[in-house]
């Protein structure tokens, strides 16, 4: 079987962000960021929503590029959200994900043509479903196409479902932390109990890759909320941010660290006199560990970029000056999540110009050296 790494697929999705935003609309893409990297986080708990007791396998999002066919260029970009080869009692299934913030007349065609071409390409079913992230207009199931005289010549069965008519209680019981994240957008998602719950659940199963996921949707979610909404939600992220700085500094924290680091050492130096490969295996590992923060600094600044050009285009170059010279994940992420807050244009200029000058302004250790 084929393996195809998640972070390499998103990384290739990132590199079509641009070519989205001028297709869907720089606000969509925000929405797909977030949707699309949190079925990475968490596609087993994705494919479970949508087709219980399936089993995921892999993604073929980034193989599923609809352009490449000639007789369908002329139909402009056609990518599929996501596209994952999956088992359902013991048989090979395909699952196809089609994330929507806004009405698209077409959807159910669009739906019918990614299915069939996918079952022609994989040669087995394609269960197809559109998630609906806001309000609006969707289409109904099954879509039907007859002849003038009634006789049915499509009728295509899909999934369409819509998160804000979904009870929070549905996620919340259903034992998956990775559709948690999707609590601010259920029924009851403008609540503040909600989001302090969800904050409880992924604080206490140690998923803060899923709760950064859940507070971006969350602040996209409440951009039209009232202010002291917004910054009730500012707050709640704040206090995550500082709690995992704290936590960096206490004792059991380094406890942990150095014991998955010996851990680490341990299992290279056994693999390495197997294989003798030792000092391969260590520089391996440090370039790894260097590659993955290397490639989630990218992730987050292009995040970044997406959010604040899609609220306000006239920031949007200061918004990459500023994301290039930040190098804290946690700074970056506090910076996404404040632009789904913020309702101003001059709020967010200031923001930004207020990272720059602190990126700027010099530790005491160089002001010591400056005076001497």
């Amino acid at each position: 079987m084929v393996v195809i790494r998640n972070d390499i697929c998103y990384n290739q999705f990132i590199n079509l962000v641009c070519e989205e935003e001028q297709a869907n609309g720089a606000m969509g893409t925000s929405w797909d960021l977030a949707l699309k990297r949190l079925f990475e986080l968490a596609a087993q708990d994705f494919v479970e929503l949508v087709l219980p007791e399936a089993r995921y396998q892999r993604d073929a999002s980034a193989e599923f590029v609809l352009a490449d066919i000639p007789l369908l260029r002329e139909l402009g970009a056609l990518r599929a959200d996501v596209v994952s080869a999956c088992e359902l009692a013991g048989k090979p299934v395909m699952v196809h994900l089609e994330f929507q913030s806004g009405p698209d007349a077409r959807m159910a065609e669009r739906l019918l043509l990614y299915n069939v071409l996918a079952d022609q390409r994989y040669r087995c079913p394609v269960w197809s479903c559109v998630v609906y992230l806001r309000r609006c207009a969707a289409p109904l199931t099954p879509y039907q196409r007859e002849l003038p005289n009634k006789k049915k010549v499509h009728e295509f069965h899909f999934l369409v479902l819509k998160l804000w008519d979904m009870p929070a209680a549905e996620l919340l019981q259903s034992g998956r932390w990775g559709t948690l994240p999707l609590l601010p957008l259920t029924r009851e998602g403008q609540r503040r109990e909600l989001i302090v719950e969800m904050k409880r659940r992924l604080e206490q199963a140690g998923r803060y890759d899923l709760l950064a996921i859940g507070f971006l949707i969350a602040a996209l979610a409440w951009a039209v909320a009232p202010a002291s909404e917004r910054q009730w939600l500012k707050e709640q992220f704040t206090m995550l941010a500082d709690f995992i700085q704290e936590l960096k500094q206490t004792d059991i924290y380094q406890m942990i660290l150095e014991e998955g680091l010996k851990e680490g050492r341990e299992k290279g130096l056994k693999e390495g006199r197997e294989k003798g490969l030792k000092e391969g295996l260590k520089e391996g590992r440090r370039e790894g560990r260097q590659q993955e923060r290397a490639e989630r600094l990218n992730e987050l600044r292009r995040m970044l970029v997406v959010m604040v050009s899609a609220r306000f285009p006239e920031l949007g170059e200061l918004a990459r000056e500023v994301a290039a010279g930040i190098n804290e994940p946690a700074v970056l992420t506090e910076l996404v999540v404040s632009v789904g807050l913020i309702q101003e244009g001059e709020q967010l200029r200031q923001r930004l110009v207020e990272q720059t000058n602190e990126r700027r302004r010099p530790s005491n250790g160089e002001i010591g050296h400056q005076e001497q």
